[in-house]
């Protein structure tokens, strides 16, 4: 509190102006009210406790500082009319530049387009981007009122109402498309197992949802049609494989530009210590980057527009939608930054569909790993995208919103923008608070992976007494998702190592997994290219005891979806540490939450399975070209 201040003399200061003081808990701050003169540059009031000199200013530095106050008060005077001819300048040569960048002669034409038009076609991708803008623009400025008032005058939408009523006809008339796809182009019986496998994982999500009398039966159905048709675009269609491989490269690109800022502090060995120095970095640039975002009010015009769709399309809210499509490109601690300052605001539901969001997809930055490691790099991908709208479906079928949400597309759209001073701060802000996010994440992943590795170790070492060692933590969910390896599509041939792979991922990451995974892969390529698999098949050549072996092309397929996504027991530390920074007031919400969130995810990457097993057939897969080291099955 400020009050007039008349008791003590303030010697400190020579002249006569009135004293003020700042009532603190621990004693009094005096302080001395300038007065404000004409050449008072101070106008934060950043030196109000200081006595400003007298000395005599210099004529010259006067003439030029009363030119430059006149300079910059014409501007404000005229301030419109300048933002009006800068804005025009920039206009021009951009223009200019354009034109340079078209020109055969002078840069790069867009076209003619070759095959793939998202490789070799910078050209078509820049013009593309244009016109992109130019419609956002336009759309912003005049087109979208435009559009409302349109459709507003027309008939339809005085009987909105009324029309909503016969909304079964178009519920019907999608599952009537679905089926007689399905019907039309699935050509193998073994495929209809898949089908069997959806019905099962929405029964079971069904009876273990704690609210059931609660359950949004749209937004889970038009969820997995979200997810089929993703699935039907990226296997089926080579177009959508390109662009979706397309996004994975430009996200991928992105995120390397972490690489510089790890190099420089932590040494060239960085990536040596993967998690601590190489996700930790990308961590805290992309926190900076977003907080950035956010204060120029970018991040909350693209929440806004994700939000308005998936409101239209699923009934589901701004912060819950923007997570589960940002978490197709960026990794599970990476994806909430997307929403910072709306976490503490979020409900439980809310935040359960973060978490099941992020343990069910994979971040487009490690895709490329396991590329490496040998998985079909379409499958792969198309198993990131589909994971994303089929991650809200079970998060709404196994906790359904009870609450009216805060985080609805009006609420994001008029979300304050951080308080920040300009962008320098804005940026150094946000590496400051994803600082905290690494230490709690290295922490919990330390934590959770001793401690399950001891559980391996003590469940072994019962085992061992009667002479199975081998049976360990990760063997037994082996088990338990066997079952689940038969309703998905998997030959009973390969349901028993099928299932192993997914107690893998479980226990311990999916890394190992997927690399596993790729060992048996490129094992069978090298059976089938020098043409010895039929007599392994068959029996006529045995395996080494140690030699792992899937028999069936779509088991390798079936699995690369299933072992997507990062639900397993570190991850679930990797969340809590995450989201716990954002909200600590949520934390005990968040705990009690995150098992039902974990189960949920596999669930998901389970119903993945189950729909790429329905869809896929060898002969109408996209096959990924050759010469970028992508393969298919």
């Amino acid at each position: 509190m400020t009050e007039k201040f008349t008791g003590y003399d303030n010697s400190g200061y020579v002249d006569d102006r009135p004293a003020y003081v700042i009532s603190t808990t621990h004693g009094l701050i005096v302080t001395t009210k300038l007065q404000k003169n004409e050449d008072d540059d101070d106008d934060d009031n950043n030196n109000r406790d200081f006595e400003k000199l007298t000395d005599d200013v210099h004529p010259s530095g006067l003439l030029i500082f009363n030119l430059r106050k006149q300079f910059f008060r014409m501007i404000e005077e005229r301030k419109e009319t300048v933002i009006y001819g800068v804005k025009s300048v920039f206009l021009i040569a951009f223009i200019v530049y354009f034109a340079f960048a078209m020109s055969e002669k002078y840069g790069t034409p867009a076209f003619p387009i070759r095959s793939n038009v998202f490789r070799g076609n910078s050209g078509f991708a820049f013009l593309f981007l244009v016109f992109f803008f130019f419609f956002i623009f336009a759309w912003e400025r005049i087109l979208g009122r435009t559009f409302a008032q349109w459709y507003e005058n027309l008939p339809i939408a005085k009987y909105k109402r009324e029309i909503s009523k016969f909304s079964w006809v178009w519920h019907l008339f999608v599952v009537t498309a679905v089926v007689f796809y399905v019907g039309s182009t699935v050509t193998r019986a073994r495929n209809y197992v898949s089908l069997l496998g959806i019905v099962i994982l929405v029964l079971l999500g069904t009876i273990g949802s704690k609210y059931p009398h609660r359950i949004r039966w749209k937004t889970v159905f038009y969820s997995f049609v979200i997810q089929f048709l993703l699935a039907t675009i990226v296997i089926r269609f080579e177009f959508g494989f390109q662009f979706f491989e397309f996004l994975g490269k430009e996200v991928s690109t992105f995120i390397h530009n972490a690489d510089a800022g790890a190099m420089f502090v932590f040494g060239k060995t960085y990536e040596e210590h993967f998690f601590v120095f190489k996700v930790t970095s990308i961590i805290i640039f992309l926190g900076s980057i977003i907080n950035v975002l956010y204060y120029l009010g970018v991040m909350q015009y693209i929440i806004g527009k994700i939000a308005w769709f998936m409101q239209k399309c699923l009934h589901t809210t701004a912060a819950e939608s923007m997570t589960a499509a940002a978490n197709i490109f960026v990794g599970m601690s990476e994806a909430p930054l997307m929403i910072m300052p709306l976490v503490p605001q979020m409900t439980i539901s809310e935040l359960h569909s973060v978490l099941v969001g992020g343990f069910a997809t994979m971040a487009g930055s490690v895709l490329a790993t396991f590329i490496f490691f040998g998985v079909p790099a379409n499958h792969l991908i198309a198993a990131s995208v589909m994971a994303a709208p089929g991650a809200l479906g079970f998060a709404k079928l196994l906790l359904p919103e009870t609450h009216q949400s805060k985080t609805t597309w009006e609420a994001v759209k008029n979300t304050p923008p951080p308080e920040q001073h300009n962008v320098i701060d804005a940026l150094l802000t946000g590496a400051g608070h994803t600082l905290k996010i690494c230490g709690y994440l290295i922490a919990n992943l330390i934590a959770f992976i001793s401690v399950l590795h001891f559980a391996d170790a003590t469940i072994s070492w019962f085992f061992n007494l009667i002479h199975h060692p081998e049976i360990n933590f990760q063997f037994l969910l082996g088990l338990i998702f066997y079952p689940f390896a038969i309703i998905i599509g998997i030959p009973i041939s390969d349901c028993l190592l099928a299932s192993k792979l997914i107690g893998i991922k479980v226990s311990l990451n999916e890394f190992i997994a997927y690399q596993e995974l790729g060992r048996i892969r490129q094992l069978r390529t090298e059976l089938i290219l020098n043409n010895t698999f039929p007599l392994y098949l068959n029996g006529t050549l045995q395996l080494p005891n140690d030699v792992q072996m899937l028999w069936e092309d779509s088991s390798v397929v079936i699995l690369t979806y299933a072992l997507c996504g990062f639900a397993n027991f570190g991850s679930m530390g990797i969340a809590l540490a995450t989201l716990g920074v954002f909200a600590p007031t949520r934390k005990r919400a968040l705990v009690k939450i995150a098992p039902r969130a974990l189960i949920g995810a596999n669930m998901v990457s389970l119903m993945t399975a189950s729909i790429a097993g329905l869809l896929y057939d060898a002969q109408h897969a996209v096959t990924a070209v050759t010469n970028t080291n992508f393969t298919s099955v």
